[in-house]
């Protein structure tokens, strides 16, 4: 668990402090159970009530919520009773939510 705390706060380094949160930052992403990966989604970051949240947004307006830093498990479903499942990969962390799978970049 130590290893995918420590992999979601190099994914979240890649994301700049200024970035415009009207539009976020695009990442990939596999929804409905899509084979493949396409960058049609939108990350971006909030900080409400002592909670950092990265919100992902669908093309089609649906989001997922994931709070972040959360000691001992690293990033966790923020709503909703699916739970995330992290997987680092090589350059990315991949976060799966039902059907739906993301593609976080981990900062060099």
């Amino acid at each position: 668990m130590r290893i995918v705390a420590i992999a979601v706060l190099f994914a979240l380094a890649a994301c700049t402090p200024g970035e415009d949160l009207a539009e976020g930052t695009p990442i990939e992403c596999a929804l409905g159970g899509a084979a493949g990966f396409t960058e049609e989604c939108l990350m971006e970051r909030q900080t409400r009530e002592n909670q950092r949240l990265l919100i992902v947004r669908h093309p089609d307006g649906a989001f997922r919520r994931f709070e972040i830093g959360v000691p001992e498990q690293g990033l966790i479903t923020a709503d909703g009773v699916e739970q995330a499942i992290v997987d680092r990969s090589d350059g990315f962390v991949e976060v799966r939510v039902g059907p739906d799978r993301y593609r976080l970049p981990i900062a060099e």
